[in-house]
C-alpha cells in the first residue's frame, strides 16, 4: 500500500479508526438501542426457522467449539460463524431494519442491522470488548454501509446485487475493525479483502439463500477484519480506483453522497433507518400501511371485494416477482399475498408467513382478485415507494388510497416502546423466558456503562 491512500477508502477508514462514542450524538445512541432491541428479538424468532437450523449443521461440521455465542442456544462457535448463524437467524423472518435511498429515483434499500450487528457482537465477545466498543463499532458499520448504498450507482441494485449482502459485508468489516481497534491502513485492507467476498443476488428472494444472505455477509466481514489483523493486505484505493469496486460493482458512484458525508448527518436518522412492522419485503409496507387504513376504514371483508389494483413504480414491481406464491419464502416477496392476508386474516405477523398460510383456499381466492402492476411515471410528491390501491366491491362501490411511506420509517417512526413491543412478541414467538428477554432489553439501554458482553449475552443464550 501507498503511504496515502486514495481519499474514499482512506476516509472511509479514517473515520472507522477515528470515530469514539463521544463522536456520536445522543439521538443517534438512542436510536442505536431501538435498532439494536429489534434485531435481537429477531435472532430469537430467527432461532426457530429451517435456514438456522441447517447453518447449525454447517457449523459443526467447521467446528466443535469456538469464542463467540450463537444466540438462543447452547452454542459457541469462532466469531464468523456465530456472525454468521446469528446474522442468518436475525434476517431469516425478513423483519429486519431498512435503510432507505435518501432520494426519489432511486431504489433498494439495506439491512444493515443483520449484518452489523452480529459481526459487531461476535467480535466484541471474543475480545472481550467493553460495551461502548461495542456501541462504537455497530454505529460506525452502520454508517459506513447506508453511505456505500447511498453512493454506489443505480445500476448495481438494478442489475441484481441484494445491497444488504453486497454492501452490507463492507459494514461488517468496518465494525470489526473498529472493535479490533485496527489502525486506518489496515481497516483499509479489510474493505480490500471484503471485495474478495461481497456478493448477494437479488434472483435468490423468496428462498433459503436469500434468508442467509445477513449472516453470509456479517461472517465474510468479519472474516476480512480478521484476515487483516493476521497481516493480509489489500489494494489502498479498492474502492474508487479504476477497476476497483464502485467500477466493477455498479459503473461508477456518486462522490458528494459519501466523500465528507460519514456521520455529517448519520444515515441512522437521516434519512432514517425504518423498523419493520410487518415481517416480508419492505417494499411491500407502504401499501400494506394503506390497505390496513382502508380496511378499518371501510369494514373490509374478502366477501365485500370484487376487484383490487395495487401499482408502485417499476423498480418496485419488478423486485415484488412473486405475484402467486407456492411457499413461505416466496410469499415475503408477493405483493398479493401481503394484502390478501390482511384483508382474510386480518393480521400479518410472524405466524402468518407460513406454508400452511400460503395454502388456505380463502388466501388464495383473495390473491385471485389482486392485480399487481406499475404507473407509468410518478406524480408530484412521489417517494420511490409510493403505492397506490384502488378496490371495486361487490356493491359496485370504489374505494382508493395513496401511500408515500410505510408505518416505521423516518415519517412514522417506531420508538422504544413499539419496538419493544414487537421485541417481546418475537421472544415469546421464540419461546424465550420473559426474565430474560426484559433482562437483555435492560442491557441494551445499558450497553455503553458495559464493561463486557457477558450480561448480555447470558440473557440471550440458554
Amino acid at each position: 500500500m501507498s503511504d496515502i491512500p486514495p481519499p474514499v477508502t482512506r476516509e472511509l477508514a479514517e473515520f472507522v479508526a477515528c470515530t469514539t462514542i463521544k463522536d456520536i450524538p445522543a439521538d443517534v445512541i438512542a436510536r442505536g438501542h431501538i435498532h439494536l432491541l429489534d434485531v435481537l428479538g429477531l435472532a430469537l424468532a430467527g432461532n426457530r426457522s429451517k435456514v438456522f437450523d441447517r447453518i447449525l449443521t454447517y457449523i459443526a461440521a467447521q467446528a466443535s467449539s469456538g469464542r463467540a455465542s450463537i444466540l438462543a442456544t447452547t452454542g459457541s462457535a469462532p466469531p464468523s460463524l456465530a456472525a454468521l448463524a446469528n446474522g442468518a437467524a436475525m434476517h431469516a423472518d425478513n423483519f429486519d431494519d431498512t435503510n432507505p435511498q435518501p432520494t426519489p429515483e432511486r431504489n433498494g434499500g439495506i439491512h444493515a442491522g443483520a449484518v452489523v450487528i452480529p459481526a459487531a457482537l461476535a467480535a466484541a465477545e471474543a475480545t472481550n470488548a467493553s460495551g461502548t466498543a461495542l456501541s462504537t463499532a455497530i454505529h460506525c458499520g452502520l454508517e459506513v454501509a447506508c453511505k456505500l448504498n447511498h453512493a454506489l450507482d443505480a445500476r448495481h441494485y438494478q442489475g441484481g446485487y441484494h445491497a444488504t449482502a453486497s454492501l452490507g459485508i463492507f459494514g461488517a468489516a468496518a465494525a470489526a475493525a473498529s472493535i479490533f481497534e485496527l489502525d486506518a491502513e489496515k481497516t483499509a485492507d479489510a474493505l480490500a479483502i471484503a471485495t474478495a467476498r461481497a456478493g448477494g443476488i437479488r434472483g435468490n428472494f423468496g428462498t433459503m439463500t436469500e434468508q442467509a444472505h445477513c449472516g453470509i455477509a456479517a461472517e465474510s466481514g468479519l472474516a476480512a477484519a480478521e484476515m487483516a489483523r493476521a497481516g493480509i493486505s489489500g489494494a489502498g484505493d479498492i474502492l474508487e480506483r479504476a477497476n476497483g469496486w464502485f467500477a466493477a460493482a455498479g459503473g461508477g458512484f456518486i462522490r458528494d453522497a459519501i466523500c465528507g458525508k460519514l456521520g455529517h448527518p448519520w444515515a441512522l436518522v437521516d434519512p432514517g433507518t425504518s423498523i419493520k412492522p410487518w415481517p416480508n419485503g419492505a417494499l411491500t409496507h407502504p401499501a400494506m400501511t394503506l390497505m390496513s387504513r382502508l380496511i378499518a376504514e371501510h369494514d373490509l371483508t374478502p366477501d365485500k371485494v370484487a376487484f383490487l389494483s395495487v401499482r408502485t413504480n417499476e423498480r418496485v414491481r419488478a423486485t415484488l416477482i412473486h405475484d402467486r406464491p407456492q411457499d413461505a419464502g416466496e410469499a415475503r416477496f408477493s405483493m398479493p399475498f401481503a394484502l390478501a392476508a390482511l384483508l382474510v386474516e386480518g393480521q400479518a405477523g410472524l405466524g402468518t408467513f407460513t406454508d400452511e398460510t400460503v395454502a388456505k383456499p380463502e388466501i388464495r381466492a383473495a390473491m385471485e382478485k389482486i392485480e399487481f402492476s406499475s404507473y407509468a411515471e410518478a406524480g408530484p410528491g412521489y417517494t420511490n415507494v409510493t403505492s397506490l390501491i384502488d378496490i371495486r366491491l361487490c356493491s359496485g362501490e370504489t374505494i382508493d388510497g395513496r401511500a408515500d411511506y410505510a408505518v416505521g420509517s423516518s415519517q412514522a417512526p417506531m420508538g422504544w416502546d413499539a419496538v419493544s413491543e414487537k421485541y417481546r412478541q418475537c421472544a415469546d414467538y421464540a419461546g424465550w423466558p420473559a426474565e430474560k428477554a426484559e433482562e437483555a432489553a435492560d442491557a441494551v439501554l445499558e450497553i455503553e456503562a458495559a464493561p463486557d458482553m457477558r450480561r448480555l449475552i447470558a440473557a440471550l443464550t440458554r
